[in-house]
C-alpha cells in the first residue's frame, strides 16, 4: 500500500512540474488504473471489517444515536410451532364463517377507503360484514360512536366487533358506554392501539379480545400475521417461539394476557374497567409508536406508580416503532450513561430489579408485522437466554 501512494505522490509531482493530464496519462495509464482499483478494493474491504466489528450494536441503536427516529422489536425472529384450538369457557365467543360481524370505529375517524378494505377484507374471510352507521360520519359526536358500540353489542344477529382504525379517544367511548353490555353480550372485539381502551373494559367483563390489525390486516399485513389473525378469530390459537434479547430476565410465569399500548394503559390505569386490577395474575403486554424516551420514561412511572409493574407475574415488550431520540436533556446521561434505545431505559430504570420473566422484543404493535394476541386468557411465558415462548393455557384445566 505505501508503494502506490509513493506512485501517486511522483505522479502529482510531475503535474506540479508543469505535465499535462494527457502526458501523464500515457506514461502512467495502465499502473494508474492498477492503483485506483487497489485503493478501492481497499477501501471497501476496510469498511466490510468496520461493519462486521459494529454487529454487536444493533441497528435501532446506530440509528438512536445517530439522531434518527427508529423502531424495536419489529425484526424479532418468530415462529409459530403450532395452533390449538380453544376448547374453554369462552369457547361460544369465537366466530364462524357466515357471522355477522360490526364494523365500527369508536376511536379515531377512518377513511372510506380504510372501512372498504375492512368490510371487503371480512367478506373474504368468509364473515357478512355490518357496517355502523357513524362509521364515516365525518361530523360524528361521542354519543355517535358510543352508539355503534352499544349497537354492535346488543343486537343479538351481531356476533363480534371489528374496528376500523386506532388514533384517539376509546377511552371517552368506554368510559359513555353501558359496560354491562359486555358482559352480557360476550362477543370479542377486534383491534389494537387505541382499542386497547376497549380490550381492557373486556377483560374486566370477563370476554375475550383479539389484539391484531385492522384494515391493514387486509392490505399491509405480511401473509402470516394475516394468517394468524383470520385463524385466531375461529378460535384457533398460535403457539409462539420468539428470538431472544440481551435485556430478557429469564423464567416461567401464568397469568390472563393483558395490556396494549402503553399509553393507553397508562390512560386506564385505576379506573373501573383497568385489567390489572381483577383478582388474579396477570402477563403485562406493552407497546407503543412515535414516543421520545421523555414519554415512554413518563408513562412507566405511571404505571410503576400504580403497582401495575411490580404486581405482574411477567412482562412482554412489544414493538416500539419511530421512536423520537432527540428528548432534550433526558437520554440517559444523569442515570449512568445516554440511553441506547428505548428497551435499554426501560430495563435500567423500571425493570432490571424486578425478579419475573421479562421478555423484550414480541413482534406486534405499530411494526410492519403484528402477531395477533388473545387478551384476557390465560397464557404461560416461558424465557430462556435465546428465546421465549407464548402459549395460551386457560383451556388445560
Amino acid at each position: 500500500m505505501r508503494e502506490i501512494w509513493r506512485f501517486i505522490w511522483k505522479m502529482n509531482s510531475e503535474r506540479r512540474a508543469g505535465m499535462t493530464r494527457g502526458k501523464i496519462r500515457k506514461k502512467f495509464g495502465k499502473r494508474l488504473t492498477v492503483a485506483v482499483s487497489v485503493i478501492l478494493i481497499c477501501s471497501i474491504f476496510s469498511g466490510c471489517i468496520k461493519n462486521a466489528e459494529g454487529t454487536e450494536e444493533s441497528a435501532d441503536t446506530q440509528a438512536a444515536e445517530e439522531g434518527k427516529r427508529f423502531s424495536e422489536g419489529v425484526d424479532t425472529p418468530i415462529e409459530v410451532t403450532g395452533y390449538d384450538t380453544f376448547k374453554g369457557a369462552d369457547a361460544d365467543c369465537f366466530l364462524k364463517a357466515g357471522d355477522k360481524v360490526a364494523v365500527i370505529s369508536p376511536s379515531s375517524l377512518p377513511t372510506r377507503a380504510q372501512t372498504d378494505a375492512t368490510i371487503n377484507g371480512l367478506k373474504e374471510w368468509g364473515y357478512v360484514p355490518v357496517e355502523g352507521k357513524y362509521v364515516c360520519t365525518v361530523d360524528r359526536t361521542l354519543d355517535n360512536c358510543r352508539e355503534d358500540l352499544e349497537w354492535a353489542l346488543s343486537d343479538p344477529e351481531i356476533k363480534g366487533i371489528f374496528c376500523v382504525r386506532g388514533g384517539y379517544a376509546s377511552c371517552e367511548v368506554v368510559e359513555a358506554m353501558d359496560r354491562k353490555l359486555i358482559g352480557e353480550a360476550k362477543k370479542p372485539i377486534i383491534g389494537f392501539s387505541d382499542i386497547t381502551a376497549c380490550h381492557s373494559a373486556w377483560t374486566v367483563a370477563g370476554v375475550p379480545s383479539i389484539h391484531a390489525s385492522m384494515s391493514a390486516a387486509f392490505s399491509e399485513l405480511p401473509e402470516e400475521c394475516a394468517e394468524a389473525e383470520r385463524r385466531m378469530l375461529q378460535g384457533d390459537i398460535p403457539v409462539y417461539k420468539c428470538a431472544g434479547s440481551e435485556y430478557d430476565n429469564p423464567g416461567s410465569a401464568e397469568g390472563i394476557l393483558v395490556g396494549g399500548n402503553q399509553t393507553i394503559m397508562m390512560t386506564v390505569a385505576d379506573t373501573a374497567y383497568d385489567s390489572t386490577k381483577p383478582d388474579q395474575p396477570y402477563i403485562l403486554f406493552l407497546e407503543d409508536c412515535e414516543c421520545d424516551y421523555h414519554q415512554v420514561h413518563y408513562a412507566m412511572t405511571v404505571l410503576k406508580n400504580k403497582g401495575i409493574l411490580e404486581h405482574a407475574s411477567g412482562i412482554i415488550l412489544g414493538e416500539w416503532t419511530d421512536t423520537d431520540p432527540e428528548s432534550g436533556d433526558y437520554v440517559g446521561d444523569s442515570r449512568g450513561g445516554q440511553f441506547r434505545s428505548v428497551y435499554d431505559m426501560i430495563c435500567r430504570q423500571f425493570l432490571k430489579d424486578l425478579d419475573i420473566p421479562i421478555a423484550y422484543g414480541f413482534p406486534g404493535g405499530h411494526g410492519e408485522k403484528n402477531y395477533p394476541l388473545l387478551m384476557g386468557e390465560k397464557v404461560r411465558l416461558n424465557v430462556t437466554r435465546d428465546s421465549f415462548t407464548l402459549e395460551w393455557i386457560g383451556y388445560e384445566e
